[in-house]
């Protein structure tokens, strides 16, 4: 597990990822127990943990009543947000970049994944946004972090999945993308304060630590889950 601690001191909960050895932490149900476990290793267990069927879209919804109703199948989106104290939002990740956002003045998180396409279509500015127009969330006031995701060192692309990025001006040497600095960069154009981002220097793909899609590990999920 790591905590992401930057958070954590400016007052929220919980804010962590689990990695390999928590197990996986996927969405399919043979897995509850790790994801059990996991959650009571964080130090708070929530009244309910809310977690959606992510698509490589840009939707971020509330989370509200999302989850109540056991066997309902999960909402298509891939960022959410809550001011709801024990509600934790569970974001799954294998190399895709998990952002987290926390407005420590209006007490508010939203969750958000952010793929190579996710990216692409700007999910950070959407899950910026999201806040501001429901809870009048000031985008220099937010916290954010990038956590661990596929590097730059590792994430090669097709020679037009690279032009596309880069269309969209968004960093890539040759074929690799950097997935973590253009969420980053993302979050600055969509107000926040570029001190108050901090982007987690760790590749999945090659560091060892946590599951990777890249390195063969194609159906195991690191789970992140943030909680007021």
């Amino acid at each position: 597990m790591m905590r992401f601690t930057s958070l954590e001191r400016a007052g929220l909960g919980v804010a962590v990822i689990s990695d390999k050895t928590d197990g996986d932490c996927g969405s399919r149900p043979e897995m509850r127990a790790n994801v059990q476990a996991f959650l009571e290793r964080s130090g708070r267990l929530p009244r309910r943990l809310v977690r959606l069927r992510q698509v490589h879209g840009n939707r971020v919804v509330e989370a509200g009543g999302l989850g109540d109703t056991p066997g309902m199948d999960p909402v298509e989106a891939d960022g959410m947000f809550t001011d709801e104290p024990g509600i934790a939002l569970g974001i799954s990740v294998a190399d895709c970049a998990p952002v987290m956002l926390y407005d420590p003045l209006r007490r508010v998180i939203a969750a958000l994944h952010a793929g190579r396409e996710g990216t692409l279509c700007n999910i950070a500015a959407a899950g910026v946004h999201a806040l501001a127009e429901r809870f009048a969330c000031s985008p220099a006031s937010l916290l954010a972090v990038v956590g661990p995701c596929a590097g730059p060192c590792c994430y090669e692309v097709s020679p037009e999945c690279a032009e596309r990025w880069r269309a969209a001006g968004l960093p890539a040497c040759h074929r690799h993308l950097d997935l973590g600095t253009a969420n980053r960069m993302q979050l600055e154009k969509a107000g926040l304060i570029r001190h108050n981002i901090e982007v987690v220097p760790h590749c999945t793909v090659c560091g060892g630590v946590f599951f990777s899609y890249r390195a063969g590990e194609i159906s195991n999920r690191n789970l992140v889950v943030m909680m007021l």
